[in-house]
């Protein structure tokens, strides 16, 4: 199965409340270029066309980026939940995606859509060889993952616009 992990787009400079920042303009056109990619590599590299299943958080900039995502990019389902926001375990994440998984075994792609520093710790636990990489804006990690073993490996990585 394909798992995305992706870092949302370019965001308003840091202010008190950090759940409130919005995407600039760039961030909503980095995040749609990453969503033509992912598109791409899902229609290549696994015959598949939309994403099953989206684990956002639900603060604005990961909403907001998940917005330009689906405007090229097919998703089924999609699952705010606090554990993918900048300060999410990501150990506790990998469990999340492997009883998602188990409840649902018709899932075939799963895209995350969360912060730094949660997506590198997160690629370093479920992709095997990863050693947590930095995550600029609307980078995205693709992964073959294997349910039953927990670990995938990496298939692909977006760099975004700069």
């Amino acid at each position: 199965m394909i798992i995305f992990v992706m870092r949302h787009g370019e965001a308003e400079p840091y202010k008190q409340d950090d759940q409130s920042r919005h995407l600039t303009r760039f961030g909503i056109t980095q995040s749609e270029h990453a969503a033509k990619w992912m598109a791409k590599q899902l229609k290549e590299n696994a015959k598949l066309s939309q994403v099953d299943l989206t684990l956002v958080s639900p603060y604005v900039r990961t909403i907001e980026t998940l917005t330009a995502v689906e405007a090229f990019l097919p998703i089924e389902r999609i699952a705010k939940t606090d554990k993918v926001t900048p300060v999410g375990n990501a150990k506790q994440v990998q469990n999340l995606i492997d009883f998602e998984l188990l409840q649902d075994n018709a899932i075939q792609c799963l895209l995350i859509i969360s912060h730094m520093p949660l997506v590198s710790l997160l690629s370093d636990v479920v992709c095997h060889g990863f050693n947590a990489r930095i995550f600029d804006t609307a980078d995205v990690l693709m992964i073959d993952y294997d349910p039953v073993l927990s670990m995938g490996s990496q298939l692909g990585f977006y760099q975004s616009l700069t």
